[in-house]
């Protein structure tokens, strides 16, 4: 996997980063800073369902397929196909107790997925693999396994940790289904990022408060194949 690094190794700039996240759509950014300020403190079944209506659609998952139909429409959330309700029947209760595991780190929320002690690290992964697999199911649908949906859905909820995937990154950029070590390599890319360019990742974005796993996903759109890096 090289997101942060190109085909030698070397690690991309600050200004090569800050300049793909400026450019990668004010669209994404807007919304990503939504759902980050909108479950900066807390995470409770109001803040589950409006960040993942916000989020969704943006990402163009709602014309169609299972979560087709999810949006805020007059500042209400529109689910017609019951998708959010059951991603928090499934998982509600594990995403908040993720959350207060990660208020209690006393960390930046834009860094904490760097500054937890390594044994937290895995400990956050695995809870999110399992929380993943629960509801990949529920984003099940006849063209889809429901791997995009469901980590879209774990971002929208939790985006100090969690990380978007697209179906191009899963087949050719983290080449494993597995959502917890996608979520550990994540970590230690960018932990090797920092040490060799001697810059801190956050410190690249342009927007004060865009999470790692926010930077990250933009760069792993780039290292798809076909895009110029």
């Amino acid at each position: 996997m090289k997101v942060l690094f190109d085909s030698n190794e070397n690690p991309f700039t600050s200004s090569d980063i800050k300049h793909r996240i400026e450019n990668f759509g004010k669209s994404y950014n807007h919304v990503v800073h939504q759902v980050i300020e909108n479950s900066d403190r807390l995470l409770d079944k109001g803040i589950f369902r409006q960040n993942i209506a916000t989020l969704i659609p943006n990402f163009k998952m709602a014309r169609k397929g299972p979560l087709e139909g999810i949006k805020i429409d007059e500042g209400e959330v529109q689910d017609p196909k019951g998708i959010i309700a059951s991603c928090w029947k499934v998982v509600g209760k594990s995403a908040m107790a993720l959350k207060e595991l990660l208020n209690q780190q006393n960390k930046g929320r834009v860094r904490v997925l760097v500054e937890m002690a390594p044994p937290v690290q895995e400990e956050v992964a695995g809870k999110l693999w399992v929380m993943f697999k629960k509801v990949v199911p529920v984003c099940m649908g006849e063209y889809t396994f429901g791997l995009v949906g469901a980590s879209k859905i774990l971002f929208a909820i939790l985006p100090e940790v969690a990380l978007p995937i697209d179906n191009k990154q899963w087949l050719n950029v983290f080449r494993t289904i597995d959502y917890g070590d996608i979520i550990m390599a994540m970590t230690a890319e960018i932990t090797k990022w920092e040490e060799r360019s001697g810059r801190l990742l956050d410190d690249c974005s342009p927007y004060e408060n865009f999470t790692l796993p926010a930077i990250f996903n933009v760069m792993a759109m780039k290292a798809r194949p076909g895009r110029r890096i």
